[in-house]
């Protein structure tokens, strides 16, 4: 299957498939007040940052088709903040794969039950967002990109599921994304 785009998105080729992976926010300290991990909220001020970061996307052109996230709050709450900066009518699923361990081929194989969402963001955690974005440049098992709160990539692919390694078109920081707006 190829995936058509016809958003613009600067950078990607105009037939592609465009993965964008984002940590999530800045969110509340572990801890007594957060004694389940899971359920650890974005911060206020993490919350704003996020704003500023999905004003970035917006000017850089970023359309998406689909956001999916993982279950954990932080993730959840990171995921509805982009959906409503980039447009309110994207739908926004939950995988499992998203989770801290998560598989990647989990989540490849999630994601392509739905081959018309050509242009998907996911949000998730870190290392594992790191090890998914090697594996799917063709990095190697071992390989990683460490993402800061907030911090996206875009990997573009000519078909979906991937048959060969994707291509890094960008992976920015919270801070530049902040400062695109």
């Amino acid at each position: 299957m190829t995936a058509k785009n016809d958003s613009g998105s600067q950078g990607a080729p105009a037939t592609t498939y465009e993965l964008y992976i984002m940590r999530h926010g800045i969110a509340g300290e572990r801890g007594p007040a957060y004694p389940d991990d899971t359920q650890r909220p974005l911060t206020p001020e993490g919350k704003k940052k996020l704003r500023e970061i999905v004003a970035g996307l917006a000017k850089l052109g970023v359309e998406l088709d689909w956001i999916v996230s993982s279950p954990l709050v932080r993730a959840r709450e990171t995921a509805e903040i982009v959906a409503e900066g980039l447009g309110a009518h994207t739908p926004v699923d939950l995988c499992d794969a998203l989770s801290p361990g998560g598989e990647p081929e989990a989540l490849v194989k999630f994601l392509s039950k739905h081959p018309n969402r050509a242009r998907v963001l996911v949000t998730g955690h870190e290392p594992d967002l790191g090890l998914l974005a090697a594996r799917l440049i063709g990095a190697g098992r071992h390989a990683h990109l460490t993402f800061k709160k907030g911090g996206c990539c875009l990997i573009t692919f000519e078909e979906f599921p991937p048959h060969s390694p994707g291509q890094l078109v960008w992976w920015l920081t919270p801070k530049v994304m902040r400062k695109l707006r």
